[in-house]
């Protein structure tokens, strides 16, 4: 359940750039998650509930250095695709739907509540300080930010919807 916050901060972002698919936007905020899986995949990352010889936080994907690198990364490819008038735009703010899932983590963890070995998240790699001010520590705490969340960016989206048809009658993407 922990990924609804992340999708309403796609959501949310929607009116700033109405040219961009919203699901382009939500996947944005997802980056880092689907590199830690591709990174666990081929053995660079280990599984949180591992503990063994050669367990490490996810470095190479949610360490803030590391959240940096991709933002910037996933930004330029973005103003890249993007279109002609308005490729900044469009980079800045998928750079910042990436980043934006280091800022929910670093709020959010150490998730004991969901995983009671988390730590934290690394601020680099090696022995670099784990980080996080731990609102998922309370089970109700992550009822409350996951659901409510998303049903704020929800409502956000919905609205900006229905003001643009008003406004706009002629059909977009979603």
């Amino acid at each position: 359940m922990a990924g609804l916050a992340h999708a309403a901060v796609g959501l949310v972002a929607k009116p700033l750039v109405p040219e961009v698919n919203v699901g382009w936007l939500i996947l944005g905020t997802f980056v880092l998650d689907i590199l830690w899986v591709a990174f666990w995949c081929v053995g660079l990352e280990t599984s949180p509930a591992y503990h063994g010889p050669g367990a490490h936080p996810p470095w190479w994907d949610h360490s803030l250095l590391m959240a940096v690198v991709w933002s910037v990364l996933f930004g330029l490819l973005a103003a890249w695709l993007g279109r002609r008038c308005r490729r900044t735009l469009i980079g800045v703010v998928v750079g910042l739907m990436v980043f934006s899932h280091w800022v929910l983590d670093w709020i959010t963890h150490p998730m004991t509540a969901l995983s009671p070995t988390d730590k934290g998240i690394p601020l680099a790699f090696g022995n670099s300080p784990l980080v996080g001010l731990g609102l998922y520590r309370s089970i109700t705490a992550v009822w409350i930010t996951e659901i409510g969340g998303f049903l704020a960016g929800l409502a956000v989206y919905i609205v900006w919807r229905v003001r643009r048809k008003h406004s706009h009658p002629v059909a977009e993407s979603a």
